[in-house]
C-alpha cells in the first residue's frame, strides 16, 4: 500500500507549520509552499548589522544575543524592522527568551511596536513574575517610563528557565495568537490566548529597561510570513466542527478547531465528542451530524477514523460505507457549505497498517464527493511514532489549566495543535 498516493484535483499542496510549535524541537512542513522566512537568527556569529541591529545595550557572544546591558532606568534600545517586515500583514514569530532580572523591584522586558507605536505584544520579567501585555499606551519608544508600560497579565514563574515565544500576528484583523511556554522537553505552557491588538504592522523590536540594570537574552529568533494566511478572509465566517476527541480537545476545551476559529474571528459551534467513531455505535459522528442545527454553516469541518483504527475491528469495507454514508449526510443537510475532513497526525497509538487503509479509504471518498481535506498526515512532520514527537506534542491531562506533554501520541498538545492550525486555514481558503 503507497499511503502517499492520492489523486491531486482537489487536495491542497504541503503547508507551512504554524508558529506556536514549541521550540522544543525544530519542525518544518514539507513542499513548495513553504513559508516566506524573513529572519532566522541563531547569534552563533556576530549579525549583520551588529548586535541585530541594536543600537545600545547589547552584544552577541557565545551563541546569544544579549540586550538591556548597562543600560540606565526607564531607558531603551530600538531595533527596527526592515520594509519586507513592515509591509506584511500576517507573520509568525517565535523566539526564546530569559532574563536575569534576580533583584526584588527590578524589571526588564521587550516589546513590538508598530510604526505608530501601538503595541503589538510584550513580554517581561521581574524577580517572580513573568509577565506579558497586548494592550497599552502608545509610546515612541525614547523611554520606557511606568506610564508607558503595557497592561501587563502576571505570572509566577522559575526565573532561571529559558521561556520560548510562539506569535501569529494578523495585522489585518489586528489580532495576535500566543502561546508562552517553558524551553524544556516537557515543556510547561505559562500562557495561551487570542487578543486583539491595536498594532497595524511590525516595526520595532524594543528592548526595555524598566528598572534597574538586569540583562536579557534572547535566541533562535524566528519571523516568517505564513504560505497561506487567510488575510481576514474567514473573518465572520461560520464553523461547524464534528469528530473525536483530537477535534473535541480531549480534557481541553480549545482544539485545533477552536484556535483557527479564535485566530481568524470565526463564528464557531463544535459537535465533536471523545470517543467519537466513523463506525455505527453510541458516538457515532453521522449522529453529530442529525443532532446538529439544520441552519447552513461556511463550513463543515470532521475528523473520524482514530477509534476505528484498531486491527482486530476493522473492517474496510463497513468502514468505507460508513464514512460515505456520513459525508453524503452532511451534503445532504448542508449543500451550500464546504466540507473539510481532517486527515490527522501519524498516530504512534495506533496500529500503522490501520492507520494506513483508512487514509486510502478516506482519501479516496472525499476525492469523489469534492470534499477538501486538510492533510495534517501528509503535509506535516508531525508523527508521534517518534518518541520525541510523542512527548512534546501530545499530552493526556491538563497542567494548571493547559495541556500537558508526555501523552499517548494521539492528542495534540498546544504545540501539536500548531501543525493543524496553518493546514485547517490552508483548506478553508
Amino acid at each position: 500500500m503507497h499511503s502517499d498516493r492520492r489523486p491531486t484535483s482537489r487536495f491542497l499542496r504541503p503547508v507551512a507549520v504554524a508558529a506556536l510549535v514549541a521550540a522544543t524541537l525544530a519542525v518544518g512542513a514539507p513542499g513548495a509552499n513553504a513559508a516566506s522566512v524573513l529572519i532566522d537568527e541563531t547569534f552563533s556569529t556576530q549579525t549583520s548589522p551588529a548586535n541585530f541591529g541594536f543600537p545600545t545595550g547589547a552584544s552577541v557572544s557565545n551563541g546569544l544575543l544579549k540586550v538591556t546591558s548597562g543600560m540606565g532606568n526607564y531607558t531603551t534600545s530600538v531595533k527596527t524592522f526592515d520594509a519586507t517586515v513592515a509591509q506584511e500583514r500576517t507573520l509568525d514569530l517565535a523566539f526564546d527568551w530569559k532574563t536575569e532580572v534576580a533583584t526584588s523591584g527590578n524589571k526588564t522586558g521587550v516589546e513590538l511596536r508598530d510604526s505608530q507605536g501601538n503595541l503589538v505584544f510584550s513580554l517581561a520579567g521581574t524577580a517572580n513574575e513573568l509577565r506579558y501585555g497586548v494592550t497599552g499606551p502608545v509610546s515612541d519608544s525614547t523611554s520606557a517610563p511606568d506610564s508607558l508600560n503595557p497592561a501587563w497579565a502576571k505570572l509566577s514563574y522559575d526565573r532561571s528557565k529559558w521561556y520560548a515565544v510562539n506569535l501569529h500576528l494578523d495585522f489585518t484583523l489586528q489580532r495576535v495568537q500566543y502561546l508562552i511556554s517553558t524551553k524544556e522537553t516537557a515543556a510547561r505552557v505559562m500562557a495561551s490566548g487570542t487578543a486583539n491588538i491595536t498594532g497595524r504592522n511590525l516595526v520595532k523590536l524594543v528592548a526595555c529597561n524598566y528598572y534597574g540594570t538586569d540583562v536579557q537574552s534572547i535566541d533562535n529568533f524566528r519571523l516568517t510570513a505564513p504560505a497561506n494566511a487567510a488575510n481576514g478572509r474567514l473573518k465572520g465566517k461560520t464553523m461547524y466542527a464534528f469528530g473525536d476527541s483530537i477535534v473535541a480537545g480531549h480534557t481541553y476545551p480549545r482544539g485545533s478547531v477552536n484556535l483557527t476559529a479564535e485566530r481568524e474571528a470565526m463564528n464557531l459551534t463544535k459537535y465533536a465528542v471523545n470517543g467519537a467513531t466513523i463506525n455505527p455505535g453510541g458516538n457515532q459522528i453521522l449522529n453529530q451530524v442529525r443532532n446538529a442545527s439544520g441552519q447552513s454553516p461556511d463550513y463543515v469541518v470532521f475528523d473520524g477514523g482514530t477509534n476505528d483504527a484498531y486491527p482486530d475491528t476493522f473492517d474496510r469495507a463497513a468502514f468505507a460505507s460508513a464514512f460515505e454514508s456520513t459525508v453524503r449526510a452532511m451534503r445532504a443537510k448542508w449543500p451550500t457549505a464546504r466540507i473539510v475532513y481532517v486527515s490527522v497526525h501519524k498516530l504512534g497509538s495506533r496500529d500503522w497498517n490501520t492507520q494506513l487503509a483508512i487514509r486510502e479509504v478516506t482519501l479516496q471518498i472525499c476525492d469523489g464527493l469534492g470534499v477538501t481535506v486538510a492533510d495534517v498526515f501528509g503535509d506535516t512532520t508531525l508523527d508521534t511514532r517518534i518518541d520525541s514527537h510523542r512527548v512534546a506534542y501530545t499530552f493526556n491531562g491538563t497542567v494548571n489549566g493547559y495541556p500537558g506533554t508526555g501523552g499517548t501520541g494521539t492528542h495534540p498538545n498546544l504545540a501539536g495543535i500548531g501543525f493543524y492550525v496553518p493546514v485547517l486555514t490552508a483548506a478553508m481558503i
